[in-house]
């Protein structure tokens, strides 16, 4: 805990220096003192000096639970090895229980604000490379000693803040860490005086819950990449970035590699003295900035760490894709060829698996808005830290969605899709949205209806083709309703049309057909080798008659087949049920036991 100083300083000289053996006023044993912190390159301001006279200077804590007087403790300065030795002996003054207490290069009348206690130069200028030591002693007894290393400019070494202050900690340098996170003097970072506020990261192991423990990296099948966001439009390309993983078994990302798979720089290694640990079932981001507003306000508590390398788009000719590795070896890699403006690519959650997502199928723009920029309007879509939305079913040529699984076209073979009702002439929206015909399956197995043509034969229109990605399935015995519009206020109130057309039913003389468009000339009349049923019809006899406006004309239920659909009028007979509102009679979809065979 950190205490507040409560010092006496003394005036005046420091005492003797080199070469004096220092004799404790108090009575001090082995570790009553700890070397926490030293500071031994100051960074300038711009335009100032680089010089660190009365910059320097390192910490002691005191680990006991009463006031030590220091007056009489020799301080000693040199290499590693002994050599370079200069010495210092305290002036009287007191460090209080539990207190961390700086030590610095300034003389006493112009020491700075964070420094409790000036030795001016008595030990030499620390050195920047190749390390130092320092040693606290009461004669012949060491209180604690300590080596320092790794020297960084305007960034001091701090012995670990995940436990407290021991003086066999500090023997080992794996236990010291750089600060970086505050800064007790513009362009310079530690904590002098206080609690230090960075952990070491040491191979193979983190620390949770202030308790180190071994890492548990992940192992090939245990993470997956589910989720990039390329390029955000709701914010900057350059710190909105990000991608997301999700555990498969409990595991720790520490010691993790980060790699865009087309560029030539080393992977991204992501380091902290924390774990960080993701539960199987757990996901966490990685992000180009941890600032929220920069980043697109991503949640702060699902990001694990920060990668430097840019997403980019991506495209067929050049694909691009990322990595996560465990040294050598490669834990998941994605690639994509495209990357929508403000929509992230999403994995389908049924492809939550390392070789499921392989496939840039089992991805899909995300669509859950979770950044809206105010001043521009613009968005970013995603589930960043959170469970992925299902992905629309893609359906590939020559496939259809039967509403359970996808699967190949069932087309309907010779003979089995036959022209039963006709509605040419509506007394309501006559060559207009009221116009329909009607299909049934005589045949023994379902077939689909997606992807044949309505036409009339010999106009100057392609044939229109049963689009979608629904299979549009129609049993045997079942029928189907084609109609110029499918909305019933202006279609005669038919509430059950398969699918539409664009082609007008003439009143006389007119016909209509099922085809297979693959089988279509590309240029007018369009004339079709495949025809699965054809009927033409007029207002007069010698073909199918038209008896009169408003009246349909339907098969009798004995003429059901590709044939006699054809034949003289006497295979048909004039609607008589009332349909819709418009006082139509007909059965668009059934049966009609009024027609008998």
């Amino acid at each position: 805990m950190t205490r507040r100083l409560v010092v006496l300083v003394a005036l005046g000289a420091c005492g003797p220096s080199e070469g004096k053996q220092g004799e404790c006023k108090d009575s001090l044993v082995v570790g009553d003192l700890v070397i926490t912190e030293v500071f031994a390159d100051f960074k300038a301001q711009v335009g100032g000096s680089g010089a660190d006279e009365g910059k320097e200077w390192f910490e002691i804590y005191n680990a006991t639970d009463r006031p030590i007087e220091l007056e009489g403790m020799r301080v000693d300065h040199s290499r590693p090895d002994g050599s370079k030795l200069k010495s210092h002996v305290m002036a009287a003054v007191t460090i209080a229980p539990g207190q961390y207490f700086t030590l610095g290069n300034a003389t006493p009348d112009l020491v700075p604000a964070y420094i409790d206690y000036g030795y001016s130069a008595d030990l030499g200028d620390m050195f920047n490379s190749d390390g130092g030591r320092l040693a606290l002693s009461c004669g012949d007894t060491e209180i604690d000693a300590s080596d320092y290393d790794s020297v960084k400019e305007g960034r001091s070494r701090q012995l670990t803040a995940s436990t407290f202050p021991d003086y066999t900690l500090n023997d080992d340098l794996a236990n010291w860490c750089e600060g970086v996170d505050t800064e007790f003097e513009a362009g310079n970072f530690g904590t002098p005086g206080s609690d230090n506020d960075c952990t070491p990261v040491i191979a193979g192991a983190c620390t949770e819950g202030g308790v180190s423990r071994p890492a548990t990296p992940p192992m090939p099948g245990q993470l997956v990449i589910t989720e990039m966001m390329p390029n955000p439009d709701g914010t900057s390309d350059t710190t909105a970035e990000w991608f997301e993983v999700k555990a498969l078994a409990d595991i720790d990302l520490n010691g993790i590699g980060l790699d865009r798979i087309d560029d030539t720089a080393a992977p991204k290694v992501i380091e902290s003295a924390e774990c960080l640990h993701l539960n199987a079932g757990e996901s966490g981001l990685f992000v180009k900035s941890t600032d929220a507003g920069m980043n697109g306000s991503l949640p702060p508590a699902a990001i694990k760490g920060v990668f430097t390398f840019s997403l980019v788009d991506g495209s067929v000719a050049e694909p691009t894709g990322i990595s996560v590795l465990f040294g050598t070896t490669v834990i998941d890699t994605v690639t994509w060829t495209d990357a929508t403006a403000g929509k992230s690519i999403s994995l389908d959650p049924s492809s939550e698996d390392p070789i499921a997502n392989d496939s840039e199928s089992a991805f899909c723009p995300g669509t859950t808005v979770y950044f809206t920029n105010t001043t521009t309007n613009k968005t970013d879509s995603g589930t960043p830290g959170a469970d992925n939305t299902t992905c629309p079913v893609v359906v590939q040529p020559g496939q259809c969605d039967d509403g359970v699984t996808i699967r190949a076209i069932v087309p309907p073979t010779a003979g089995n899709l036959v022209i039963t009702e006709l509605m040419p002439k509506p007394l309501v929206g006559n060559s207009g949205g009221a116009e329909w015909f009607e299909v049934t399956n005589t045949g023994g197995a379902p077939f689909d209806l997606i992807g044949l043509g309505l036409d009339r034969a010999a106009d100057t229109r392609k044939p229109d083709v049963i689009g979608g990605s629904e299979c549009r399935s129609l049993a045997p015995g079942a029928f189907a309703v084609f109609a110029r519009s499918a909305v019933p206020a202006s279609n005669g109130g038919i509430e059950n049309v398969t699918a539409t057309f664009g082609f007008s039913m003439v009143d006389s003389n007119g016909n209509a057909q099922i085809v297979d468009p693959a089988t279509c000339d590309v240029v007018a009349p369009f004339t079709c080798t495949t025809v699965f049923d054809r009927v033409d019809w007029a207002s007069t006899s010698g073909t199918t008659q038209i008896p009169r406006a408003g009246i349909s004309a339907q098969l009798r239920s004995d003429q059901f087949t590709a044939t006699a659909n054809d034949a003289t009028p006497t295979n048909y007979c004039a609607g008589s049920a009332p349909y819709g509102t418009d006082g139509n009679l007909g059965t668009p979809g059934t049966a009609d036991a009024a027609c008998p065979p």
